[in-house]
């Protein structure tokens, strides 16, 4: 255990089997540290992969941090440019130095109706371009950027969700960010008015409702202009503040949905520089709380309330022998201000019972009949 961590340690044992029978408090003491309930501060490293898509679709490995392994992007969908159609007056190659990879649903830049198989005016699931991180160490990632612009249309959008099963068994959507500047236009039934850089607004945020095919919120991507060339540069952070932490051997897959409003050739997305980053921080124990908990009745026999604050998503009550071990737990609903726990099951003794929410964690003890 962290040795600026064990003197708080030691006191809070100290004070959770004051009171108790003398015969039970080497016992308890020591399973409690086994369990080590106060938790040791943890370092969460920043890790980094970064695809600059100029040359090929490889991310760079002289940005890749360690503990970090990154596969090639993929494309669902959506295929490079062939470079046979021009975009504002030059051809469209599959990758550029100064403007990156030319994607589309057809190698000439067409095929974004629906009709023609494509996803349409709006992002749709069917229509990706997939980057992928394995972390060999735990490893925090917060912060997903890229660089993307249409060529020779108004109507491009990206929508971005990610997710830590490769997208078999959950999927989150990145609810806004930052996003760069573009002219307002009218489009048929559809007006977008000027945005000049920043947060995004809200009608255009580039989330993916993660029950839905298509989103109706993409994020307006630029217009690609020679003079300005590929400078739509996006910035999203992922689960918030508190990043996404893998651990060793896990896998964070985030997928970019694109589409363009026009059926002619040559409307290609173009994308560059993405990178996922992370800072590194220090993730430490919920903070004990000086007050125990209020449960009743005390003794108890089959069942026991846990009175606690009112409770935010994840909380839970949970029952410790002496030794440590967890013989009992309930979650909490969130918002409950008590909780209810069985213990018929549980022998006659002394026991901890904790309530946590993964901001404060309050203690109390119990005697079972």
């Amino acid at each position: 255990m962290n040795h600026l961590v064990r003197p708080t340690f030691a006191k809070f044992l100290r004070e959770a089997v004051s009171g108790f029978n003398p015969i039970y408090k080497t016992a308890l003491a020591a399973g409690l540290l086994s369990l080590g309930l106060a938790g040791q501060a943890t370092a969460q490293t920043g890790g980094s992969a970064f695809w600059p898509l100029r040359a090929n679709a490889q991310d760079s490995t002289g940005a890749r941090s360690a503990g970090l392994t990154a596969t090639p992007a993929t494309l669902r969908r959506l295929v490079v440019s062939d470079g046979s159609s021009p975009a504002s007056g030059t051809s469209t190659p599959a990758y550029s130095l100064t403007r990156g990879q030319g994607l589309a649903p057809l190698a000439d830049g067409s095929g974004w109706p629906s009709s023609a198989g494509g996803p349409g005016s709006a992002p749709r699931r069917t229509h990706y371009e997939q980057f992928a991180v394995t972390a060999s160490a735990a490893t925090r990632i917060d912060s997903l950027l890229f660089s993307a612009v249409a060529t020779s249309s108004p109507g491009g959008r990206v929508g971005v969700m990610y997710s830590l099963s490769n997208f078999t068994a959950d999927s989150a959507t990145v609810t806004g960010g930052a996003g760069a500047p573009y002219a307002g236009y009218t489009s048929g039934t559809l007006t977008v008015p000027t945005f000049n850089g920043g947060t995004l607004p809200a009608a255009n945020n580039g989330a993916f409702p993660a029950t839905t095919a298509t989103t109706t919120t993409g994020a307006v991507l630029p217009v690609y202009a020679t003079a300005t060339g590929n400078n739509g540069l996006f910035r999203f952070e992922l689960n918030g503040a508190g990043g996404v932490v893998l651990a060793a051997g896990q896998t964070l897959t985030v997928r970019l949905y694109f589409s363009v409003n026009n059926s002619s050739t040559g409307r290609y997305v173009l994308l560059k520089n993405v990178q996922l980053k992370g800072s590194t921080v220090l993730g430490t124990a919920p903070v004990r709380s000086a007050t125990p908990l209020s449960m009743y009745p005390n003794p108890a026999q089959n069942r026991l309330t846990v009175a606690h604050p009112a409770a935010p998503s994840a909380a839970t009550v949970a029952v410790y022998s002496l030794t440590g071990r967890k013989v009992a737990s309930a979650p909490v609903q969130a918002g409950s201000t008590s909780t209810e726990l069985r213990l018929s099951d549980l022998a006659q003794g002394l026991y901890l019972v904790e309530y946590t929410d993964g901001h404060q964690r309050i203690t109390g003890k119990i005697t079972k009949q």
